[in-house]
């Protein structure tokens, strides 16, 4: 079952000092252009959700990620840049974060499935650290539900620089 997958790709990065982290360097290749080569093999459509504050990923829409579709999100709100990325898509959907780089499609195949078999409309994926901003769409509203999936190393976000040397230690 093939999904409409939106990146998330607007953040300010405080936390980074504001740097346009989905464009940071992890092994060659910018993150969001690796999360969005993991979502091509399980989404239907892929929609990159960027801002003022990543404008420049919109230089690689036309080329490094393939046939996503690149939208402006106001950037100031994620939950009004998500309700706008919603309004986008066919439901169920798969949302994730463009700082996970490592993202791995049979874990989040395996992923979907559970959430799929979970009576509330939103399921999000979490690990032992917590929520890592990845989550299922069934409706757009309603309550939520958590699935963890601990030990599983392919999950790091990337939220400060000690997560990106984390990351960029395993190239």
């Amino acid at each position: 079952m093939k999904l409409d997958c939106i990146v998330m790709a607007g953040g300010k990065a405080t936390r980074m000092g504001g740097v346009a982290k989905p464009l940071l360097d992890v092994c060659g290749v910018p993150m969001i252009v690796r999360v969005a080569r993991s979502l091509s093999e399980i989404c239907s459509r892929i929609y990159i959700i960027y801002s003022k504050w990543t404008r420049d990923i919109k230089d690689l829409c036309s080329g490094s990620l393939g046939n996503a579709m690149c939208v402006e999100g106001g950037g100031e709100s994620y939950v009004e840049d998500l309700k706008l990325a919603l309004n986008l898509v066919s439901l169920p959907a798969l949302v994730t974060p463009a700082d996970i780089p490592f993202l791995s499609p049979v874990i989040l195949e395996d992923f979907i499935v559970k959430a799929m078999l979970k009576p509330e409309p939103i399921v999000n994926l979490t690990t032992e650290k917590g929520l890592i901003g990845v989550s299922l769409f069934k409706r757009t509203t309603g309550p939520w539900t958590d699935i963890t999936m601990s030990g599983e190393s392919s999950l790091v976000d990337v939220d400060t620089w000690e997560d990106y040397r984390e990351v960029i230690g395993r190239c």
